[in-house]
């Protein structure tokens, strides 16, 4: 007999919440690691933080390019005419000592050379031929202050201090960060093994000849980009029939060799509906169905260690309960602790009616209207088997379990999907 825990419940169908509040303690974090190469770790979770071992700028260098030279020079009623005794490059210094009277030409990262105490931009001097020599206007010189185009050493980063901490999901900035302290190299949890695969007798490869009542299965190829856009290694296993014979083998394989099974199809209640009555026998079935629409039909359990998520089968429903309940499973898996998508605060374009007592998203578009800022409109159909609104829609407006309709003009939220990791 399929077994189930406390959390299956006939009476009363979990809210998302508390769905995603029953799982989320259950996973720990991946503890195996990678080292790679910083160009391989984009996108990457860190396994430990990074401290910082030198001090950026490494020394106190010029912003500008211009002339260094020492204020106490310049004169704040007549100009100053000083001459130029050499130059400070980027990447080399100037040799000595610059005397008072004097400036050096320097160029935007040079190192500072020992005397001067500020620099003026070129733009602010009359140069002489083959800068022999600089001409400074009063007004221009009442203006700089010492310090004035310096960066100081440490002003960005200081050794020793945290550079990047453990759970970071690296962006390219982050990585840019460690290569601006010399690391070749960085600690990154494993990604998450995660097998695909789509159950149904109509469905059939994209390329193959489609027999009488056959579709082209597309939800694979909506997953398999959410998951490696997430960072996820992917394992396609295709397509399963309605076949119990076939089923059960091949979900049994795949969790003895994954982190995660990731199913569409086969968890609603029609006869052909095998995929939960599988994984309730191979395993055990957290919760069944949730408070949700698009997607109620939601299956949550384990194969042994493999968590199993068990999604529906129209292709919106898998896209939104993907994003918003396997999402933050999967990013707890990889290390990193999942937040709330920021919702925006904007207004209905639209009239709705509906029934209370399930989270609902629906797809939208966001636009400026002057005078009354942002605005919402949906997608002329809510079906849930409309995979071309997920390709118009910018982002989902979120209706929440006790709304009973929207009417033009009411504030609702909308998260686009930016928030939800689909650019």
């Amino acid at each position: 007999m399929p077994q189930t825990d406390c959390c299956d419940t006939t009476d009363r169908l979990l809210t998302l919440a508390e769905a995603i509040n029953a799982v989320l303690p259950t996973i720990s974090t991946l503890t195996k690691t990678d080292t790679v190469p910083l160009f391989d770790a984009y996108g990457r979770v860190l396994a430990t933080e990074v401290i910082a071992g030198l001090d950026a700028p490494p020394g106190d260098n010029s912003a500008m390019d211009g002339f260094a030279l020492h204020l106490a020079d310049l004169s704040p009623t007549v100009a100053t005419q000083l001459p130029v005794t050499g130059q400070a490059l980027a990447g080399h210094p100037y040799p000595g000592h610059v005397l008072p009277g004097t400036a050096v030409r320097i160029t935007t990262g040079a190192l500072i050379p020992d005397g001067p105490d500020a620099v003026i931009m070129q733009e602010q001097c009359r140069i002489g031929p083959d800068e022999a020599w600089i001409e400074i206007a009063p007004q221009s010189a009442a203006r700089l202050k010492p310090g004035e185009n310096i960066r100081r050493r440490g002003e960005d980063v200081q050794a020793g201090m945290l550079l990047l901490p453990k759970g970071r999901r690296l962006r390219p900035q982050d990585v840019a960060l460690a290569a601006g302290q010399g690391m070749a190299t960085l600690e990154v949890i494993r990604r998450p093994r995660v097998a695909v695969v789509s159950t149904g007798d109509e469905l059939y490869e994209p390329g193959a000849a489609l027999p009488s009542g056959a579709i082209y299965e597309s939800n694979r190829y909506t997953l398999i980009g959410l998951l490696r856009r997430l960072g996820c290694a992917v394992t396609d296993l295709g397509i399963l029939r309605d076949d119990r014979e076939s089923v059960l083998p091949a979900l049994r394989e795949a969790a003895a060799m994954h982190d995660v099974l990731l199913t569409s199809g086969g968890v609603s209640v029609g006869t052909a509906d095998l995929v939960k009555e599988v994984i309730a026998e191979l395993g055990h079935i957290q919760f069944w169905r949730l408070a949700v629409k698009p997607g109620k039909p939601v299956t949550f359990g384990r194969i042994s260690d493999c968590l199993v998520l068990g999604l529906p089968g129209n292709p919106v429903s898998v896209m939104v309960t993907f994003l918003m309940f396997a999402r933050p499973l999967l990013l707890r898996l990889m290390g990193v602790e999942p937040t709330a998508p920021v919702r925006w605060p904007v207004i209905a374009d639209f009239a709705l009616r509906r029934k209370p007592g399930r989270r609902e998203w629906l797809r939208a578009q966001l636009q400026i209207v002057p005078e009354r800022g942002h605005q919402v409109r949906l997608y002329p159909t809510n079906s849930s088997g409309a995979l071309s609104s997920l390709c118009w829609a910018e982002g989902l407006v979120e209706l929440p379990e006790d709304c009973a309709g929207v009417t033009p003009g009411d504030t609702v939220y909308y998260l686009p999907f930016s928030e939800l990791g689909v650019d």
